[in-house]
């Protein structure tokens, strides 16, 4: 449930505004959680365990047919790479 709250916070708030320091950012999140808890609405699920059946299925297929390869232990003396 967090997650869904701070993905409607992102949604709604934090993509459009922006706070040039800890307390704006701090006094906008308080002013937001005020005004969202004027109207509170519980969380409605819009999948039926159908749906979470199906991804984690092919969820597991995916996984079956892509394994992961192991990590490569590379020597102590090599640069680290960011890999993109």
């Amino acid at each position: 449930m967090i997650e869904c709250f701070f993905g409607i916070l992102t949604r709604q708030a934090l993509t459009q505004s922006v706070q040039r320091s800890k307390k704006d950012l701090k006094d906008f999140l308080l002013r937001y959680l005020k005004k969202y808890s004027q109207n509170p609405t519980p969380f409605t699920w819009t999948k039926g365990p159908e749906h979470f059946q199906r991804i984690i299925e092919a969820t597991k297929e995916y996984q079956a047919a892509h394994p992961k390869q192991p990590i490569q232990s590379s020597p102590s003396n090599a640069k680290p790479r960011l890999i993109l």
